[in-house]
């Protein structure tokens, strides 16, 4: 019985703290126009504060939402909101890395060239969130303009670093962005498979997009082999001389 009795004080003490957090819920999503949605964790919190809600209810946040005003960046640096508690001192600091409250993500952008893949955890790795957002992107994707190749190759967007000096060209290798794959064209001769990598050892992208052929391939039309006979698409390097003959083996293209 008296071993009994200490474990049944320990399990009144947890219980009550248990049973307090069960009602609220863990994950909160804050949208944040110029930074990107924070995910706020509940159970974190009410863990590292020893489940006291009041530290934080409702002295530095209504614990009704709407009646939280928007805190900016520069106010959670003076000590609003998160800034409270997450001053470098008492929590790691609103100054330090983003994402921590900020997650990222690869981000692929849709474009008539070809999609453009966008690493995240490559470029962090090496700047500070703040070298790219606000200035150059705004963190909501949808909220920023469309930029041309044109664009970029002026110093604006990807361009402001890609630029050739503080990174690889926009003007260089399209694959380091656009990344390319085998494509297969069903057509009434049989699928013909077009394997990029063949083509991009020899060539540059620019030999074929978009003069030949649009990177989007819903944007090309359908083209017949009489017409690559005659110079056209594929028939433009497939001539006999810069490249075997469209008129030669069928088999070199189409599956038989």
């Amino acid at each position: 019985m008296k071993r009994f009795i200490p474990l049944l004080i320990a399990a009144l003490l947890v219980l009550p703290g248990t049973l307090y957090a069960r009602w609220i819920k863990d994950k909160v999503e804050i949208p944040v126009a110029a930074t990107g949605t924070v995910e706020f964790s509940h159970y974190n919190h009410l863990e590292a504060l020893g489940k006291n809600c009041p530290t934080c209810h409702n002295s530095v946040f209504n614990i009704v939402t709407s009646k939280n005003p928007d805190f900016t960046m520069a106010d959670m640096e003076k000590g609003k909101a998160c800034g409270k508690c997450h001053n470098g001192k008492r929590a790691f600091s609103v100054k330090e890395d983003c994402s921590a409250c900020h997650p990222t993500h690869p981000i692929q952008f849709e474009n008539d060239s070809a999609p453009a893949r966008f690493p995240h955890d490559v470029h962090t790795e090496m700047y500070s969130c703040s070298e790219c957002h606000p200035d150059l992107f705004i963190p909501d994707q949808k909220k920023n303009p469309h930029f041309t190749m044109k664009q970029m190759r002026d110093g604006e967007a990807c361009g402001a670093c890609h630029d050739g000096d503080t990174a690889f060209s926009v003007k260089g290798d399209c694959a380091n962005c656009h990344p390319t794959a085998d494509v297969k064209f069903e057509t009434d001769a049989g699928p013909a498979t077009f394997p990029h990598s063949v083509h991009t050892e020899m060539y540059g992208c620019d030999e074929c997009h978009p003069g030949i052929f649009i990177p989007n391939r819903k944007k090309n039309p359908a083209f017949t082999m009489d017409q690559m006979s005659e110079g056209e698409a594929c028939g433009a390097c497939h001539d006999g001389d810069t490249a075997f003959s469209v008129d030669d083996n069928c088999d070199n293209c189409h599956e038989m």
